[in-house]
């Protein structure tokens, strides 16, 4: 067992450096952002790690992501930009979660979604063929293929295909709860869309996912992305201009095409503070907006941006069961 631990810190760091000569080679700049910030991130159901200093001071955190501040960076003019760096999230360790975890992220102006997902899609096939020589290899018992093209498939087309319904007529609580009910899954007409929506993605819709190759998830529900613009289908219905990549049905990154209009921004943080204290009160600490990443984003030239789990990656490529397998040393988080 320690052989192959050591084996897997080897690969590691290999691929770690494979991923960085990756952006130096397309004119990335890798930054550095502060690991103790005022605002960890705004996202309603991640609980960030809060920092306890003198009595009297403003709280601090740990960040959930670098996000902000990278968004910070680009607003100051630098147009591509990378980071590998630990991120804090302080929920349940599990098989594939640990509280303080290796997160990849990188933002380029100027670029489409459909751009990012070509540069996400070559990235994975580069690390793929450096660790097996290949793009099909075998992971944790199964087969995975990372041959492309990869198959993009729209949240609506999913619940059509393995649901039979049309998202966009599902705009009522009651209704989702409904199917949920009609499906055997507990559920209440009081609960809000989005717990019974991931109620149906989590229990009909993931699990139907594609299970031996690598995918990109599009056009989310606009109510779960605070951070990325709109973009209307074919029927003029509004998603969130985003996406998810996963290899297997594993979830491994989620790029926006980033908002820059701080008003919005500054209306959809509100939001989700207060879905964060309906839900969780004074048991979760307040995550205060972050004033300068409201200035600088409205400094931002269009911008797209993905975070992506190196670990979880890693787990995937050296075959892995667990997430402690793939790290140097588990955290006492």
């Amino acid at each position: 067992m320690m052989t192959r631990q050591i084996t897997l810190m080897e690969k590691r760091s290999d691929l770690e450096r494979s991923i960085r000569e990756f952006f130096w080679n397309l004119g990335y700049r890798e930054v550095r952002t502060p690991m103790i910030v005022q605002s960890p991130g705004m996202e309603p159901h991640i609980r960030p790690f809060e920092l306890h200093g003198p009595d009297g001071t403003p709280p601090r955190f740990l960040p959930t992501s670098p996000e902000f501040g990278m968004k910070k960076l680009l607003a100051k003019g630098m147009p591509r930009i990378f980071q590998i760096c630990s991120s804090f999230r302080n929920e349940p360790r599990s098989p594939e979660h640990h509280p303080e975890f290796t997160m990849l992220e990188f933002y380029e102006t100027n670029l489409s979604l459909e751009g990012l997902q070509d540069r996400v899609e070559t990235l994975f096939c580069n690390l793929a063929l450096r660790t097996h020589q290949s793009l099909r290899f075998e992971s944790a018992g199964r087969t995975l293929s990372l041959e492309g093209p990869w198959r993009r498939f729209r949240v609506v087309d999913l619940f059509l295909h393995h649901l039979g319904v049309n998202l966009r007529e599902l705009t009522e609580a009651r209704t989702l709860a409904e199917l949920c009910r009609r499906h055997g899954l507990a559920a209440e007409d009081h609960e809000p869309w989005d717990d019974l929506y991931f109620k149906l993605w989590l229990n009909l819709i993931e699990p139907k996912l594609p299970e031996h190759e690598a995918f990109f998830v599009t056009h989310y529900p606009l109510s779960q992305s605070s951070l990325c613009n709109p973009v209307l289908d074919e029927t003029g219905f509004a998603w969130a201009n985003r996406f998810e990549v996963y290899v297997g049905r594993t979830e491994l990154g989620n790029a926006f095409d980033e908002l820059r209009d701080p008003a919005k921004q500054r209306l959809n943080f509100e939001k989700d503070q207060k879905i964060r204290k309906e839900t969780y009160g004074s048991d979760w600490p307040e995550s205060p907006i972050d004033e300068e990443l409201l200035t600088a984003i409205e400094r931002m030239p269009p911008t797209s941006g993905i975070a992506i789990g190196l670990d979880r990656l890693f787990m995937i490529l050296f075959g892995a069961r667990t997430i402690d397998e793939v790290l140097y040393l588990p955290s006492h988080a």
